[in-house]
């Protein structure tokens, strides 16, 4: 990854944590210290098992239940992760996937080309790594 697209991408995620709508909060302005390291793991994983591996894992660790919405603040989520890398995802390439279901609906298929699925594993790679630069900036808690 080059410099001006990890700049782009830090931008993208500062955007995001930024918003009312990022799933990363504890409460304001603390971000469950958790996603610290399970934002490296993502990268590392995606390198090591692979794209949709990885993606399986992340998309089943999130709260269940009547509570889950309130649960979100108890605990960090890997799920969480994945919505704000597709939301960079989304502002990187103009895609329009509704969420990380959405996305995982078009990278599971084994008719992908290989070109595709080498471009969804490189751009989680470095949207895990400009998340990463960004959240250690944040207070975590």
């Amino acid at each position: 990854m080059n410099k001006e697209l990890n700049r782009k991408l830090m931008e993208y995620a500062e955007e995001i944590l930024q918003s009312n709508v990022c799933p990363l909060y504890k409460e304001a302005g603390v971000i469950h210290e958790s996603y610290n390291g399970q934002v490296s793991a993502l990268g590392v994983s995606t390198l090591m098992i692979g794209l949709k591996a990885t993606l399986a894992v992340y998309y089943q660790d999130k709260p269940s239940g009547e509570d889950g919405e309130r649960l979100y603040k108890r605990k960090a989520y890997r799920r969480c992760l994945l919505e704000v890398i597709v939301k960079m995802l989304n502002l990187k390439n103009g895609t329009t996937y509704t969420d990380a279901f959405d996305f995982l609906r078009n990278v599971m298929p084994n008719d992908n080309t290989p070109q595709q699925e080498e471009q969804w594993k490189s751009d989680v790679v470095n949207c895990s790594v400009a998340l990463k630069q960004v959240i250690r900036t944040y207070k975590l808690g």
